[in-house]
């Protein structure tokens, strides 16, 4: 019959008795159930009643021979109530963490799942999107990089959970290597007398590290949080700025913080002579419904924006617009709110598709 975890019978248990004699031949077989009479067994016994049971059995040969009686003792459990829940699962990520918060050297992840009513059953996880396999035990994640742990489990009434899943980045740990990376940091552009950048301002950072190996090179722009650098950034709108900016190896050390602080100023002569002048800033056929003022050099924002340049791909189009907005918004000529929809409309575009 069907049995839980520790061996009992689930709402039933059916005893099978066999006998047999090489001489005379068997004659009869009789059972006995919980001290009961013996009587005669024809075909197998089902116990459903919940609770201890011994059963006791022999055999007579067509000699008149009477086997010892043997004994079987089992256990029969109510079956549970019909259940309709899926299981509780959730995973914890553990191990040695970066300032980052990466995790050095190894990730360890801990699946946990419960269920209240007909039990768990099985427990299931991948990695990284590949097949899913029994879980038994935590799963240690080594290869530098990020990974994400999917686990679901299934009960014993046949219900099983929704995906859940955990994500984190491995970097390798590397115990000669103490030293942050280098990080160098460079503004570029026409300047004025006093040092302004006139028009425009390019901030090149690079960084290198002799060790492990440089993992991350990540920026902040006037007091934003930080983001992965990619491409220099072009700062366009007038005003005061600081660029901060740090790197982390594959060994999990971070260089300090560096920071440069510079000056856009307008030009004399209008930047942007053949300006978009239309009333909000649109991309493609998507209207922010931003206005679409000014930024203080002749160029509007739709020209800052420049739908019609050339960008690798979509992503480096909207990269560059984020760029724009970010600087838009630290020198007040939008608000955070009109920023986010000038991004929405950047997302939606098909420029660089």
């Amino acid at each position: 019959g069907d049995q839980d975890a520790e061996g009992n019978y689930i709402g039933s248990a059916t005893v099978t008795v066999t006998a047999t004699d090489a001489d005379s031949g068997v004659d009869t077989v009789e059972y006995q159930l919980d001290g009961g009479a013996y009587q005669a067994y024809t075909t197998p016994i089902t116990v459903d009643t919940a609770g201890e049971h011994t059963l006791q059995y022999r055999a007579t040969d067509n000699s008149g021979n009477t086997s010892e009686a043997g004994s079987v003792i089992f256990t029969v459990t109510e079956p549970a109530p019909d259940d309709s829940t899926a299981p509780e699962v959730s995973g914890e990520v553990s191990g040695d963490q970066d300032a980052e918060g990466n995790y050095v050297g190894s990730a360890t992840v801990t699946v946990t799942a419960t269920d209240a009513d007909s039990g768990l059953d099985t427990v299931h996880f991948a990695i990284d999107g590949g097949s899913y396999n029994p879980y038994t035990e935590p799963i240690v994640v080594s290869e530098p990089g990020e990974h994400t742990v999917s686990f679901r489990a299934t009960d014993n009434a046949g219900n099983t959970s929704e995906i859940a899943s955990v994500s984190f980045t491995v970097v390798a740990e590397d115990p000669d290597d103490t030293a942050p990376p280098q990080v160098n940091a460079e503004v570029t552009g026409d300047q004025d007398a006093e040092g302004n950048y006139v028009g425009s301002a390019t901030v090149t950072l690079s960084a290198s590290d002799t060790g492990s190996g440089v993992f991350a090179l990540r920026y902040s722009l006037d007091g934003g949080s930080f983001t992965p650098y990619d491409d220099p950034l072009v700062l366009t709108a007038p005003g005061e700025h600081t660029v901060l900016y740090r790197a982390t190896d594959n060994a999990g050390n971070v260089s300090e913080t560096g920071s440069l602080t510079f000056t856009v100023v307008a030009s004399d002569s209008d930047a942007c002579p053949g300006s978009d002048v239309r009333e909000t800033v649109i991309i493609g056929n998507n209207d922010s419904t931003v206005a679409n003022v000014d930024t203080g050099d002749g160029c509007t924002i739709n020209d800052l924006i420049d739908e019609n340049g050339e960008y690798a791909n979509h992503g480096k189009f909207v990269k560059h617009v984020r760029q724009v907005t970010d600087a838009l918004v630290a020198d007040g000529i939008i608000s955070d709110q009109e920023k986010g929809r000038i991004m929405n409309a950047a997302a939606r575009s098909d420029v660089g598709k």
